[in-house]
């Protein structure tokens, strides 16, 4: 008989002894160990001891075979009464542990089990030091949507990252958990937990891809639990409700966008920067939820850089709205020279934008870049908090400077509201990084922090041009000024007046005259119930100049053009609320007869007047009565 001959009637014979252990027969059963700790010594013989062999550690009836696919088995006649058993190396000293290296206790056979009973193994007594030196990564939660016959696998640098390594395949043991032990030499090394590919690699909670897991022994110890929040080809594609609101707040800007330029062209200007400032909120929106999507993510990674964009424009181009809202005239130079810091920015993502996808994707996942992106943030954050304080001071002197021009207020509310929630966005950005830095000092994890505090400030950022937006359309005349040159106008009359004040205390005996007239014209055409009364309007009543009256009113009566008007419609209304004796109108009708436009403007001008509001001063006059 040749070689060839006996190779082939050993391997015969091989396969008529092991086949049965898979496929046992009738009155059989087989134990299989399949899994052995990895420092089980090459030339070990594996033993079952129990009660059928009085707890012999190493009865040669029960010593396990290794077939040629490298399993232990054991084939016995099948045993209808339960009993106990273990298994070891040929002594009690080299008896099975736990997980943890310690006293493990006995195995317990069921009569009902299956003929075929699968074994693993996890650790030897006497190994106990090599499994206290080795690093074991355990996984004990996986996302609901995890197949139940899932193979875990272990991908990082120890490995060349292959996501397909059977040598860093997980076993998944009887507690349900997932285990991998990896050599003692590594003391730190970066990781991922995948499903056996790229598509099927961890994600984060809400499905996008997360930073590599980083190990090290020094700080974690030899043992690692992993929670596995979702899988990116399982979850990455869900809309959730926040993804949702920042779309509806990005649409809903694009149609605005549409819509304010069909109103009147008062303020046409800045409803162009208006446009602008929401179609770069709009675009960043889109590209912040398109980064939720793996597969656009996947195929377009950079779209992360989009909402990154929006930085160092957003404040310049809020307070060039503001301006634009407020004065008639547009200098293309002072609004080139605030968006300079824009296109230093945009300079400086170019040699992101010339990367491969590969090369970007792989350094924003493992955090890379993350100082340069937070020293563009701090940048950033500095930036919007100066325009923020420069829309601020803005709006106070134009507050304070309609004073002397308009009878009502000016329909500027609203901007001091979306201030609020600017500010707002402030101090959410500080935040994240006073978390960033606590967790420096405090050695605590702050990315969930980040995120709650990040999706927060973009749903906010979703609201504030929607609203701009809504007002623009809705308020077409927010500040009710006629003509562009006579606002012009206006505003040098002033300036003149406040000129002339300093060096001028004291009225002249034309102006004086023109006081008389001014209180007989008031009284007797009751020109304050005109609700849209401006100061040009008045002067030209009386047939002299802004300056004149302004002067007039600021000296003789010791009153912005605002307060002035306004004390006559504040008594006029407490005469007309006093001959109203069937009430036939409340206290807002009386307030717009007299020239009032809103409720706010009414309390306000009432409060300032009389320290009162208009029912603690009627109730204080009934009780004098």
């Amino acid at each position: 008989m040749n070689y060839k001959t006996l190779l082939l009637f050993y391997f015969f014979l091989t396969f008529l002894n092991f086949s049965g252990y898979s496929n046992s027969e009738n009155g059989e059963m087989v134990f299989k160990v399949i899994y052995l700790p990895e420092f089980t010594p090459d030339s070990s013989e594996i033993y079952l001891a129990s009660s059928l062999n009085e707890w012999s550690p190493n009865d040669e009836r029960f010593r396990l075979k290794r077939s040629h696919d490298g399993y232990y088995y054991l084939k016995i006649p099948k045993i209808k009464e339960p009993f106990q058993y273990k298994f070891t190396r040929g002594s009690w000293a080299t008896v099975e542990a736990n997980e943890n290296g310690n006293l493990k206790g006995n195995r317990y056979y069921d009569p009902e089990s299956p003929s075929l009973i699968e074994v693993q193994i996890y650790s030897w007594q006497d190994l106990a030091d090599e499994m206290d030196q080795r690093i074991q990564l355990i996984v004990t939660e996986l996302p609901k949507e995890t197949p139940y016959d899932a193979s875990l696998f272990v991908v990082g640098d120890f490995n060349n990252w292959k996501p397909l390594d059977l040598e860093s395949k997980m076993v998944k043991h009887a507690d349900g958990f997932y285990y991998l032990t990896l050599p003692k030499d590594l003391k730190k090394f970066e990781y991922k937990i995948t499903r056996g590919s790229w598509g099927s690699v961890e994600g984060r909670d809400n499905g996008r891809a997360i930073p590599n897991r980083v190990y090290d022994v020094e700080k974690d110890g030899w043992k690692k639990t992993i929670k596995i929040s979702s899988w990116e080809d399982l979850s990455g594609s869900t809309t959730t409700p926040y993804m949702f609101l920042l779309l509806l707040g990005a649409f809903q800007g694009l149609l605005l966008i549409f819509s304010i330029f069909g109103i009147q062209e008062n303020n046409r200007r800045a409803n162009v920067v208006l446009a602008v400032l929401i179609l770069f909120t709009s675009i960043a929106l889109m590209s912040r939820v398109a980064m939720y999507y793996r597969d656009i993510f996947q195929l377009f990674p950079k779209i992360y850089l989009i909402p990154e964009m929006i930085l160092l424009i957003y404040g310049p181009l809020f307070f060039i709205y503001i301006k634009q809202l407020t004065e008639s005239e547009s200098k293309s130079k002072e609004i080139f020279f605030r968006l300079i810091p824009f296109g230093i920015q945009v300079l400086c993502y170019l040699p992101m934008f010339a990367l491969s996808n590969d090369e970007f994707e792989h350094g924003v996942l493992n955090l890379h870049y993350s100082l340069f992106f937070n020293i563009v943030g701090g940048v950033g954050l500095a930036f919007s908090a100066y325009y923020w304080w420069k829309c601020k001071l803005f709006l106070n002197y134009q507050h304070q400077h309609s004073m002397n021009i308009l009878s009502e207020e000016r329909n500027i509310n609203y901007l001091n509201g979306v201030m609020l929630v600017y500010a707002t966005c402030l101090i959410i950005w500080f935040l994240m990084y006073i978390v960033g830095a606590g967790a420096m000092i405090f050695n605590y994890d702050p990315q969930d922090i980040i995120n709650m505090l990040t999706d927060t400030l973009w749903l906010i950022i979703a609201c504030i041009s929607f609203i701009m937006g809504y007002y623009a359309m809705n308020q077409p005349e927010i500040l009710r000024v006629a003509e562009e040159e006579e606002l012009k106008k206006i505003v040098e009359a002033t300036v003149e007046v406040e000129v002339e004040e300093k060096a001028q205390q004291g009225l002249t005996d034309e102006q004086l005259q023109l006081k008389e007239k001014l209180a007989q014209e008031m009284n007797e055409h009751k020109l304050y119930t005109n609700s849209r009364l401006t100061l040009p309007e008045l002067a030209h009543h009386l047939k002299t100049s802004t300056h004149d009256i302004s002067k007039v009113i600021n000296d003789g009566y010791q009153k912005n053009f605002y307060d002035f008007i306004n004390g006559y419609r504040i008594n006029a209304f407490i005469e007309e609320v006093n001959n109203d004796k069937q009430q036939e109108l409340t206290y807002l009708g009386h307030a717009y007869n007299v020239g009032f436009n809103s409720k706010t403007a009414f309390n306000r001008a009432f409060k300032k007047e009389k320290l009162k509001t208009p029912t603690q001063y009627f109730s204080a006059s009934k009780s004098l009565v």
